[in-house]
């Protein structure tokens, strides 16, 4: 009797291992991203900030007379990214829960791919985003004017790669939140309810360090003591503190070093292990 071959003989039965899913979901995700509106919209509206930044520091020369000392493009840097890290960020908040909410995670667990692999490739392709608008607003900052000649060199934009790590925890926390919540809109309000909240506190610490004694009240320094106690436990925790960190030495002048860009990276990849555990725990049910 002739042996029957089985026809599923030959056939690769075996699922990619975590780095090729990963891959193949950043790949996957990366190409909706670049054809979607949202990020062309994007694009342009930190090139405006960047016209309308230049429009002004040009005005500005033709009016009075200023000295340079410093580096004119890092009020505008800080500006451009946070409003990037917030951006991506409110997105990724949405994009574990928009797949929990309309029953796509099944579909990839069964595929099967790993939770491993859906947290990394997330975050992934919005970093893969998040440099590329990078890349377009210093082309546009090299080629348009009235930025361009004399103003932007080589160095200037190279500080934008430190800067760029301290927005890392904030797309992290949004990560976090999406593998928590179960639809878009509990993970969008409660993303942006973090971050204000702990804004707020940045913002009123700052206000009272710079305020000196006789022009507070018993409150107030009651309340600076309270604030500024907490402060080194909470900066090492909060997503909002590298931010913080940008914008006041936009003020300072002082260039973070490189321990406090390290500080965010560790952050981020706690905020990353802890969205892992989260989903894992939480599932797919919405």
């Amino acid at each position: 009797m002739e042996h029957v071959r089985p026809v599923f003989v030959g056939l690769n039965l075996n699922p990619p291992g975590l780095f090729r899913q990963t891959a193949l979901l950043v790949m996957r995700e990366a190409e909706a991203k670049f054809h979607a509106i949202w990020f062309w919209l994007v694009a342009t509206v930190i090139s405006l900030m960047a016209y309308l930044y230049g429009s002004g520091f040009l005005n500005t020369f033709e009016t009075e007379s200023v000295v340079v000392a410093t580096d004119p493009l890092a009020g505008l840097n800080a500006a451009v990214i946070a409003f990037l890290g917030l951006v991506l960020g409110l997105r990724l908040a949405g994009g574990l829960s928009w797949e929990r909410e309309h029953g796509t995670l099944e579909v990839l667990l069964v595929g099967p791919v790993s939770w491993s692999a859906i947290i990394v490739s997330k975050y992934l392709v919005e970093l893969v985003v998040l440099f590329v608008l990078i890349g377009l607003y210093c082309l546009y900052l090299l080629l348009a004017q009235p930025l361009g000649a004399g103003v932007v060199r080589a160095r200037e934009l190279l500080s934008l790669a430190g800067s760029v790590t301290f927005v890392l925890p904030l797309m992290g926390l949004g990560l976090l939140i999406s593998a928590w919540t179960s639809s878009v809109r509990s993970a969008v309000v409660s993303y942006l309810s973090v971050v204000l909240l702990l804004a707020v506190y940045e913002a009123l610490l700052g206000l009272l360090r710079n305020m000196t004694a006789d022009e507070m009240s018993l409150f107030a320094l009651y309340l600076r003591a309270l604030l500024g106690g907490i402060a080194p436990f909470l900066h090492g925790l909060s997503p909002v503190a590298g931010v913080a960190l940008l914008i006041q030495a936009v003020f300072t002048q002082a260039t973070p070093g490189v321990m406090q860009m390290a500080t965010s990276v560790g952050l981020t990849i706690v905020l990353l292990v802890a969205a892992r555990l989260v989903a894992s725990k939480k599932g797919t049910s919405a």
